[in-house]
């Protein structure tokens, strides 16, 4: 069972950096780029974007089963908030902005530092970074 985990999350996470180049192209128009965030949180974690983003942080970090899907829901809440900045929507723009930072405080403190860290490292190195594709 571990090994069908791993597989699944090394998907998501590699789903989630096919989609990032997406987003990023698509930040202009405010409806395109919001829908493919909304899709890339379909197809990396199986669950609606909207939804998870209603809750608070420690509620949604209590559903995943790896820190890899909170950093997945962090990254793609700060690609919503970075286009809510280009679109001059600065208050959107910083809530969600905590809330990633929320998010991955949460991961932390339920997964602990070393297994959130490679969690970051994984990430970083199938899906990116922001400076790195904007």
């Amino acid at each position: 069972m571990p090994v069908l985990r791993h597989a699944f999350l090394l998907n998501a996470v590699r789903e989630l950096g096919r989609s990032v180049p997406d987003i990023i192209r698509a930040r202009a128009s405010w409806d395109g780029c919001l829908e493919r965030i909304r899709g890339a949180c379909t197809a990396s974690l199986g669950m609606e974007f909207d939804t998870l983003a209603r809750f608070d942080a420690r509620s949604v970090v209590g559903l995943f089963t790896h820190p890899e899907q909170a950093r997945i829901l962090a990254r793609l809440v700060d690609e919503r908030a970075r286009l809510c900045e280009a679109h001059g929507r600065y208050a959107e723009a910083l809530a969600d902005s905590v809330y990633a930072g929320q998010l991955l405080m949460h991961s932390r403190a339920r997964f602990g530092l070393p297994r959130d860290a490679r969690a970051a490292d994984v990430l970083e190195r199938e899906a990116g970074t922001p400076s790195k594709l904007g």
